[in-house]
């Protein structure tokens, strides 16, 4: 799980604490005003998990799914470098071999990001 809970509790603690120093830094304010600020630091919360992948792209260590059109399924590998989407990295498969990826897809609160292997002629054995 890549998305990690702290990055929304996070998330929400920072923007919780914004919208209260607004509130009392700001003139005539009223309950109103704070619970509009209240809202907009949920709702920037309850969108953190769509923005958070596009801002962190995949890291080095990150964990991800390997695909290919050679074979049916996937494979787990970690990232050795890091990119962003359409990028291509190297990435050490569990046994132990390096290979060229193109990012395909970011990784989800429940889910790797996805790579696709670029090379054909490499044989990728799933097990």
């Amino acid at each position: 799980m890549n998305f990690n809970i702290r990055v929304f509790i996070g998330t929400f603690l920072v923007s919780f604490a914004l919208a209260l120093v607004a509130f009392a830094v700001l003139p005539e304010s009223d309950l109103m005003l704070l619970l509009k600020l209240l809202a907009l630091a949920l709702g920037i919360t309850l969108l953190s998990p769509f923005w958070y992948p596009h801002v962190r792209g995949v890291r080095k260590g990150d964990m991800v799914t390997i695909t290919s059109d050679a074979v049916v399924g996937s494979l787990r590998g970690e990232a050795l470098e890091s990119g962003r989407q359409g990028q291509e990295i190297r990435v050490l498969t569990e046994d132990g071999k390096e290979i060229k990826c193109k990012i395909t897809k970011y990784a989800g609160t429940f889910s790797r990001a996805k790579v696709k292997a670029n090379d054909e002629t490499q044989v990728i054995e799933i097990q």
